[in-house]
């Protein structure tokens, strides 16, 4: 004849079954959340600082990119209006970094007035494309 298994151990081996569940369940998604590859989420472009009147100037092209914070690398290039792309550039971002500032330094010489348009090409992990305008104005 077998004996009855207490209903405290049965109760004992329950809780313990169910949290061993839980801790494999949230080490599970821990793990799937690191192996995400990064994405970006949004690109704007500005110019903090636009050349207004002056003459033979370097203007300064800020792009702000947000991602969903895993670590990975961005492949983008600047479009500037009239030129040839730039190289292809790659920046890294590490895990939590929800956001990458990237540069773009435009040199103007000579008299005269232009309105330039400068875009960040995003190849890589997800296409995007985010551009600016500004106007540069040399009195003669």
């Amino acid at each position: 004849m077998r004996r009855r298994r207490s209903p405290v151990r049965t109760a004992a081996s329950a809780l313990s079954t169910l949290l061993t569940i839980v801790v494999l369940a949230l080490v599970g998604l821990y793990i799937w959340q690191r192996l995400q590859p990064i994405e970006v989420v949004s690109a704007t472009v500005a110019v903090p600082e636009p050349p207004g009147s002056r003459c033979n100037t370097v203007v300064d092209v800020v792009a702000t990119v947000r991602t969903n914070g895993n670590a990975g690398a961005l492949s983008y290039q600047w479009l500037r209006s009239g030129a040839e792309p730039t190289a292809v550039l790659t920046e890294h971002i590490g895990r939590g970094q929800r956001t990458a500032t990237l540069r773009l330094r435009w040199s103007f010489e000579g008299v005269g007035t232009t309105i330039e348009t400068a875009t960040l090409n995003i190849t890589d992990p997800t296409p995007i494309q985010a551009s600016t305008t500004f106007r540069y104005a040399c009195p003669a």
